[in-house]
């Protein structure tokens, strides 16, 4: 390997592989989203849009091909943007992969550090899927109050279907200061629920203390988010969310559904940790 300037072990063995590249049967490989810049109608930026929740070592090899194909597709610059919302998973994200020639293959994470508290009504208004991501990655930190808040005001006045979506999402999440935050509308703006799952999920919550009403709620938001996402539910699936009364382990298969692909890939075991 003198011309490519590699040093090689003394027992390596250099050998010509199959290059053959094309798949009889091809293998599914979806990213959790593709977001394009474009202007004078052509696309100059496009980026891979990958939310990571647990550490996957599958990842090393399924992330560069994402970029090489989109590369391909879009024939300019492309980048991986990896969302973390764990401490954790951000640092092991961030680490180099090996390929694609001399240099290290390196994605753009953005973990609990990078992504912005939004405490100002006006910009949750203005950037609403950034002000809930915001939420949902800091609303168990110690007086994270005023980030929930200026959501959950946002979201309740924006009269669009989506808005609703993440307005029970954060519901379900952090339901007693989303509760609170939704209460103080009421007698401001004559605020009506617009989502059935928010007028049972406040419902539930007037009686204090009442621990089935976050796991219904829970349980609810996950089985409507299987089905508009078209990832089932199974009976298994079904049988498997009326069985459990964990409210923490039911809202992390929430977010898991929000981005999964396949069914099999909401459901873990593990409890998540207490915030």
């Amino acid at each position: 390997m003198t011309l490519l300037r590699m040093d090689l072990p003394a027992d390596a063995r250099v050998a010509l592989a199959n290059a053959e590249f094309t798949q009889a049967v091809p293998l599914e490989r979806r990213a959790d989203a593709v977001v394009t810049i474009e202007q004078h109608g052509a696309v100059t930026h496009a980026f891979v849009v990958e939310v990571q929740l647990a550490v996957d070592p599958e990842k090393a090899f399924s992330w560069p091909l994402y970029v090489a194909s989109l590369h391909a597709r879009v024939r300019c610059a492309t980048s991986l943007v990896v969302l973390a919302p764990d401490e954790a998973v951000a640092t092991w994200a961030r680490r180099p992969i090996a390929t694609f020639g001399a240099g290290p293959f390196r994605p753009v994470v953005l973990g609990p550090d990078e992504i912005p508290r939004i405490t100002s009504f006006d910009d949750a208004v203005r950037m609403p899927e950034l002000a809930v991501l915001g939420a949902l990655v800091h609303g168990d930190e110690p007086g994270a109050e005023p980030v929930v808040e200026a959501v959950v005001h946002a979201l309740a006045r924006l009269d669009d279907p989506i808005a609703q979506s993440y307005l029970d999402l954060v519901l379900s999440s952090f339901p007693d200061i989303a509760r609170v935050a939704l209460e103080g509308l009421m007698p401001l703006t004559n605020y009506e629920y617009k989502s059935d799952f928010a007028k049972e999920c406040v419902a539930h919550g007037r009686s204090e203390g009442r621990e089935e009403g976050r796991v219904d709620a829970a349980r609810n938001l996950l089985l409507a988010i299987l089905e508009e996402r078209k990832l089932g539910p199974s009976d298994r699936a079904r049988a498997r969310v009326e069985a459990t009364s964990a409210p923490q382990l039911l809202e992390c298969w929430v977010r898991a559904a929000a981005t999964a692909t396949h069914e099999d890939e909401v459901f873990t075991d593990a409890t998540p940790p207490e915030g």
